[in-house]
């Protein structure tokens, strides 16, 4: 998991901060929930499900349509969030919902170069600190320099192996993990009213 990806659950509570729960909709499978503040319609976002499908739409991102099980909240109370599993149940699959991250390439640097050091006899002196000033260092917004970068790095004899243009460099996007979590949290405050609500029909019944 990538930086930017740990970044996205501290984003998504600030930017649903003051969000509340609209039910336009609720019988059986079939429900449509809004979630948005009030006083602005910045990140606001939708769920809607059908018998074997949900859909999250709003202010973020272009659009989601999960289907797995009959009732797709099921599906997303379980196991907290988990976007590599819940992306292959889009209509696109996983590929159409990540994009080239320059994070994730800083990363897999790290890790080879670590893992190097380690495991694989070390390397030379210096290293880490050329590494840093000829790859780490620059600019990796273009995935075609980033590549260049690599495939060029030499130092001491040290290289990274001609498989560097097989490593994927495609993250996760951003809007589709706020997603994720705008699933399970929107989820939980449906939750939470319904059982708010139970709660005080009992209440009326006793008193």
């Amino acid at each position: 998991m990538t930086t930017s990806t740990l970044k996205i659950a501290d984003r998504f509570a600030r930017d649903t901060a003051k969000h509340e729960m609209t039910v336009l909709h609720d019988k059986g499978l079939y429900r449509h929930l809004r979630f948005r503040a009030p006083t602005t319609s910045e990140y606001w976002f939708e769920l809607v499900t059908w018998p074997g499908s949900l859909a999250m739409r709003g202010d973020v991102g272009e659009g989601y349509v999960f289907t797995r099980l009959s009732d797709m909240f099921e599906f997303f109370r379980r196991d907290g969030i988990t976007p590599h599993y819940w992306a292959e149940k889009l209509g696109g699959g996983r590929e159409s919902v990540k994009t080239y991250s320059e994070d994730l390439v800083r990363q897999l640097v790290v890790e080879r170069f670590v893992e190097d050091a380690r495991e694989n006899g070390g390397v030379p002196a210096g290293t880490g600190k050329v590494l840093r000033a000829r790859v780490l260092d620059e600019d990796l917004s273009d995935e075609q320099h980033a590549r260049n970068l690599l495939e060029d790095f030499y130092h001491r004899g040290y290289e990274f192996a001609d498989d560097v243009w097989e490593w994927d460099f495609r993250d996760y996007d951003w809007a589709f993990l706020w997603a994720c979590h705008a699933i399970v949290w929107g989820i939980a405050q449906y939750d939470a009213e319904r059982q708010n609500t139970a709660v005080a029909s009992a209440l009326e019944v006793v008193a």
